[in-house]
């Protein structure tokens, strides 16, 4: 199997994962935003508002990897590694 091909095949079982975690990740973010709801404590619904936020943060650089790892395939696809 030549690099070209490992690199394709690591990125699709690296997209596979992503899903995996972002569902997981989706739902402890949705546990701290629930938490952050009922809470009356403003200090406290602050620093999980700063927590949610995180989550974000991570959520969109996910994003960036999986866009870039679906572009490395296309570029396989269309020959444009070689």
């Amino acid at each position: 199997m030549s690099e070209k091909e490992r690199a394709v095949k690591l990125a699709q079982e690296t997209a596979k994962k992503l899903v995996e975690c972002g569902t997981v990740i989706d739902d402890h973010y949705r546990q701290f935003r629930e938490l952050r709801l009922v809470t009356s404590d403003l200090s406290f619904q602050s620093a999980l508002l700063n927590v949610e936020h995180a989550f974000f943060m991570v959520v969109q650089s996910m994003n960036v990897l999986r866009d870039n790892l679906r572009l490395l395939e296309v570029a396989e696809k269309k020959k444009e590694i070689e």
